[in-house]
This record gives C-alpha cells, sequence and structure tokens, in this order.
C-alpha cells in the first residue's frame, strides 16, 4: 500500500530485495490481497484526471489552488530583454478567502442537542448535561482553533476533512521519590491522550468511491501518512508484529515467490515509518499497518460503538446535485478571475513603466549609452546624431477599466469588497448597507448550510466518543472503581461554575422522596442558593441509555456586523428625534449614546439631571401651546414635559 515503491529487480526479473523476517499466517495473507486490491482501485481514483477538476487529478487541483492562495510567483525571467517585466500578482483570492473566513467563523459554530428517554419523551435534564460535556471537550481540545482551519481549508482545497478520535497513550516518566532518587513509571500522556480533532491533508485520504458523496457510505477507506517511529512504537506498544517494524525499511509482498521481502524507501529517512489505517464498513474492520506490515489483530473491529467512520467532510460549494464526492473550493471557483487580473495588472505596470520612460531610438553611427539620461549629465553629440522617444500607444485607461470589470465579476462570484471592510466611493445609507449585509448573508447562506452539516456530523461523532469514553469507570489505585468528574469554569454571560459529577451509585430518582431528598444535597453542596457554582450529578448507566440528536442553526453563522448596526440605530435617532411622541432619553440613551463604545457603558454621565420646577411652573406648562398638544396630563407629570 505503500506509493510508487518497488521490489528491486535484476535484469531476468530476479528479486534482489533481502528477505524480510516477517510471516504471515494464511489469514493475515488473504486479508492483506483484498486490501492490496481495494488500494489499487482508491490509488486510480486519486491519480485519475476528472472533469469536474477540469480533466486535473485531484492533488493538481489542489496544489493549484494552494499556489494561487499562498501568492505563489513566477519567477523572474533571466533574459535581459524580458526582465523588465513586472511578475507582481495582486493576493485577491487569498484576500476573499480571509474575508469570507472571517465572517463564517465570526462566530464559532456549535451543535445543538436534544435528548429522548426510553419512552422516547424529551429528557432536557440529558440534554442540558450533554451539552455542558461537549463544551468541556471544546474548550480543552482546541475546538475553536480547529473550525477555524477547517473552514479555511474548505475555501482553499476541494474538501476539508476532519479526523476525530480518542486516545489514550501512555509515557514512561521518572518520579523522584522521598530520598532524591528516582524510579520509573508509567502514566497517561495528556498532550497525546485525550479528543484529538485533526485536519487530514486530501493526499492521506484514499476512497472507495468519487462519486459517492457522503463519506459514512463508502465501502472502505485508506488514511496514509508518514509518523516518526518513536511515535509509532508508543501508539502500538505491545501490539502484534510491532517488532517487525524498522525506520526506513517497506516491506513487501510477492505473490510468485510468496514470500516477503524488504525494500529501503528514502523518502522516511531512517526516522520514518508510513502508518496505513484501513477501514471497510461491510466487513467492520479498522486495521492499522506499519510499512506494510498489519499490527495487531488482522481481523480487529471499528473500536468505535456507532461504527462510524471518525471522519467528517465538508467543502464550499457542492460541484453537482450532490454526486461528486469532493466540492469547488472559493479559490477555484474565482480562479479564472484571478489569473486574468494577474496578467491586467502586470500589463499596466508594464505599460506605466513603458509611458514614464519610453525606449528611444538612435539615429547616427554615434555609438550613446544609457547614461545620457542621467540627471545633470552632458553629453555632445555630432550634428547628425539624434535620439527620439519610441511611442509605444499605450492606452492605461482601457486596462485600469477591464481590471475593474474583472474585479468586479470576482467579487460577485465571492463578496463585495464593503463586506470586507473595503470603503468605496461615495455613502451608502443605513439601508443600503444592510440590504448589502443581507445580500452577503443570502450568499453565503449556501456556505453557512454546507459547514453546519460538517459540525453535525462533528456533534455526532463527539456525541456517541463522549457516552463511549468519558462516561465509563476507571480502575483507581485505592477506591477500585471511578467515575471523572467535569468542570466548567464561569464564563462571560454564566456566573456560577459548573461541575458534572458522574455517579453510579447515584439512587433511583423516580420517586418523589429521593429526588427531594437528592435535591437538598446537591444545593448544600452547592453552598446553598447564593453559592458559588452549580453541581450536576449523573447516573453513567442512565445517562448512557438516553439518544441524543444532533441538530444545527446555520442562520447563526453570519451575523450582522457592529457597523450595519450603528448605522441603524444612528439612522433610527435621526428619525425619532424630532417626534413629539418619542421618548427622548431613552432614544439618546440607546440609539445615540449606546452606539459608540466610549460611551454605552456610561452613558448617565452625558444626560442632564432635571431640574425642580418653580412653583407655577406646571401650570405655564399645560397652558403653553405643546402643553395642550400633550394633554392635561403634563400637569400632573411635570417631569414628563421636560422631557417633551
Amino acid at each position: 500500500m505503500i506509493k510508487d515503491l518497488q521490489l528491486t529487480r535484476d535484469k531476468s526479473g530476479k528479486i534482489l530485495s533481502p528477505i524480510s523476517d516477517f510471516r504471515a499466517d494464511k489469514l493475515t495473507k488473504d486479508l492483506m490481497a483484498i486490501m492490496q486490491s481495494d488500494f489499487a482501485i482508491s490509488s486510480q481514483i486519486m491519480t485519475t484526471p476528472h472533469k469536474e477538476f477540469n480533466n486535473m487529478t485531484l492533488i493538481e487541483r489542489q496544489t493549484l489552488c494552494q499556489k494561487k492562495f499562498n501568492n505563489w510567483q513566477e519567477a523572474q525571467s533571466d533574459d535581459p530583454d524580458l526582465a523588465w517585466k513586472s511578475n507582481a500578482i495582486r493576493p485577491v483570492s487569498r484576500n476573499k478567502v480571509i474575508s469570507i473566513a472571517a465572517h463564517l467563523t465570526g462566530s464559532i459554530l456549535y451543535p445543538l442537542i436534544a435528548a429522548q428517554n426510553d419512552d422516547q419523551e424529551e429528557d432536557k435534564d440529558a440534554a442540558k448535561v450533554m451539552k455542558m460535556l461537549v463544551e468541556w471537550v471544546n474548550d480543552n481540545y482546541d475546538y475553536a482553533q480547529t473550525f477555524v482551519y477547517s473552514v479555511i481549508a474548505a475555501l482553499v482545497n476541494p474538501a476539508s476533512i476532519l479526523h476525530l478520535e480518542y486516545c489514550e497513550v501512555m509515557r514512561t516518566i521518572k518520579e523522584i521519590n522521598e530520598k532524591g532518587g528516582w524510579e520509573r513509571k508509567e502514566v497517561i500522556d495528556e498532550l497525546m491522550s485525550g479528543f484529538v480533532t485533526s485536519i487530514v491533508p486530501l493526499d492521506e485520504l484514499y476512497i472507495a468511491d468519487i462519486y459517492e458523496h457522503n463519506i459514512q457510505k463508502q465501502g472502505w477507506l485508506f488514511r496514509i501518512k508518514a509518523i516518526p517511529f518513536d511515535q509509532a512504537k508508543k501508539k502500538y506498544a505491545g501490539q502484534k508484529n510491532i517488532n517487525y517494524v524498522e525506520p526506513g525499511l517497506n516491506v513487501m509482498f510477492d505473490e510468485t515467490t510468496d514470500t516477503f521481502y524488504e525494500q529501503y524507501d528514502e523518502n522516511l529517512r531512517d526516522r520514518l515509518v508510513y502508518e496505513a489505517i484501513y477501514y471497510n464498513r461491510d466487513e467492520d474492520l479498522e486495521i492499522p499497518f506499519l510499512n506494510n506490515i498489519p499490527i495487531g489483530d488482522p481481523e480487529r473491529p471499528n473500536p468505535r460503538k456507532d461504527k462510524l467512520y471518525p471522519f467528517i467532510k465538508f467543502g464550499f460549494e457542492p460541484i453537482d446535485e450532490g454526486k461528486f464526492f469532493y466540492y469547488k473550493s472559493l479559490v477555484d471557483k474565482t480562479l479564472p478571475d484571478s489569473d486574468l487580473i494577474d496578467v491586467l495588472y502586470q500589463m499596466i505596470i508594464d505599460g506605466t513603466f513603458l509611458q514614464l520612460m519610453p525606449p528611444t531610438a538612435i539615429y547616427g553611427d554615434e555609438t550613446i549609452t544609457s547614461s545620457v539620461v542621467t540627471p545633470g549629465t552632458i553629453t555632445v553629440l555630432k550634428p547628425e546624431s539624434k535620439i527620439n522617444k519610441l511611442d509605444v500607444g499605450g492606452n492605461l485607461a482601457a486596462g485600469h477599466n477591464t481590471l475593474q470589470m474583472v474585479e468586479d465579476s470576482l467579487s460577485e462570484s465571492s463578496q463585495d469588497p464593503r463586506q470586507a471592510g473595503q470603503s468605496t466611493k461615495g455613502s451608502q445609507t443605513a439601508f443600503e448597507v444592510s440590504r448589502l449585509e443581507e445580500n452577503a448573508r443570502i450568499s453565503l447562506g449556501l456556505t453557512g448550510k454546507m459547514i453546519s452539516f460538517g459540525v453535525r456530523d462533528y456533534g455526532r461523532l463527539l456525541v456517541d466518543s463522549i457516552l463511549q469514553f468519558m462516561t465509563v469507570a476507571e480502575v483507581g489505585e485505592i477506591a477500585g472503581l471511578k467515575y471523572k468528574s467535569f468542570l466548567l469554569p464561569s464564563k462571560t454571560g454564566m456566573q456560577k461554575t459548573k461541575k458534572v459529577i458522574l455517579d453510579g451509585e447515584l439512587p433511583d430518582m423516580s420517586t418523589e422522596e429521593n429526588d427531594l431528598i437528592e435535591s437538598y444535597n446537591i444545593l448544600e453542596e452547592e453552598g446553598g442558593k447564593d453559592g458559588e457554582r452549580e453541581i450536576y450529578r449523573v447516573n453513567p448507566e442512565i445517562f448512557r441509555r438516553r439518544k441524543f440528536l444532533i441538530r444545527i442553526n446555520p442562520e447563526s453563522i453570519i451575523q450582522p456586523s457592529e457597523a450595519v448596526k450603528k448605522a441603524l440605530n444612528l439612522e433610527e435617532y435621526d428619525r425619532a428625534v424630532q417626534n413629539p411622541l418619542a421618548n427622548q432619553e431613552e432614544i439618546f440613551r440607546d440609539l445615540l449614546l449606546g452606539s459608540y463604545d466610549a460611551t454605552k457603558n456610561d452613558v448617565d454621565k452625558y444626560i442632564t439631571k432635571p431640574q425642580p420646577m418653580a412653583p407655577g411652573a406646571a401650570q405655564e406648562a399645560t397652558e403653553s401651546p405643546l402643553g395642550k398638544l400633550l394633554g392635561a396630563n403634563i400637569g400632573t407629570q411635570p417631569e414628563m414635559a421636560l422631557k417633551a
């Protein structure tokens, strides 16, 4: 299953590679033959040009998009006659990606959770606890960072694929004892253990069918990557065949001789090994390989109880009606316009050079160098010698107009410049700006839905992983079986610290008496009604029996900008300030002062306090034309008369 690696043979075809010490039984050989056949199909998909990629392979299309995103430039020409030409490019694709990613990730999208009990009734308490556990995992394992990077990957590449797994990796430490000495001890590697979510490069994932859009319906998957040998030894310590693995040496099986051979791979540089994990949905398999050697049980089942692949996939826009596995990225969509912009940009720069310093023609037999154009230089020429500028006939205005037209076309395919924070000529009303944002919300709405599908799938995998790995008891050194507890520190909008305690001995809460007693016990543990924390005790056995449903709200992914909110507030203030029915103090507080950061938190110091009215002033106010307009009640409410 290693790409582009063949056994070394002589001219007659005899294998020159050394024989490996690795041996396999018939079951393992048969399974490896099936996997080799599956990998041949997957490899063909990876290396075949597809019309959906404009007759490019997946890797070629991805490489082209990544070069454009990273502002890759052609090298300057070595030809002196061409070296003066500009190779400048405009980072329009990168700017669009960063701008749209900023909009899409302005609010981190989290899965919403509902729960049902055994009677198919909604269980809000279980849903609330699961939501807190999901929040705990996301806070402790950098979900926000993964979400941002995965969105950028979807905008640049033909797909964004995430891998979610729960690991428990051990490491050996030296623990210092009381006598000043030390002893070795096996402990859990906190950095490498727990929930690990990583972005999968597309050249590492091999699929079974490119015209099956749903990754969970793929017949098989291969995840192949190079990892350090030391990391592989820790990850697969104690498993079958691990002792046959050596860095830099791949084990190749030859069917004609029924023998395993060793083949050196320069790409591994004597310190790496290829890790290939074979997933098969129908056969329920998840088999790891190191340098083509199967590790562990050759019939190892998928360890997930839900039997799903541990992968999540989403993209920018679908290519077709949902058949093709990959997507149309933003960079790919804007690539033609971006290339044309670069060409026009270079032509305009070159034309400007020609107009500022036009080429010259020399008439006569005198040798004249370019030093004659140096400021202050005096050059004596023969009468018959002449230097004339050449008319290159440049029309830079036409180039600028064409460039603007192409940039408008690119904006239609991605995002209006105003949404990227770029100023435009002329002023726009709050309504016009809000309509622009609404148009952007609509145009990005499809992308928001595509991302929400990925967040939904992530939530489904995460919830099942929480039930499988976080709600089970661990064997403690003293107390025997012990369940974990999870602490959620207070945040903005959440005043109290929350703590979820898994308790396998929690009594049956079906009776009102037990429920009341346990409620008072928890209230006392919280420190009373004014305590600084909330405690949730959960019976893990009952909790695991709940059915959890994952849903998502894609509309929340694109929020109105603060600039639009401010413009609408000020426009509303301008219209309401002249209305006699408006509460002037409140609109002054909320719409005018509340629109500025410097004043919104302390508006009272900007408001003049009403002065006590002199005797008889109320009667005068009532008899005034404005008092008659507002009604006789002004006489009994002088403060309202002042506001009016």
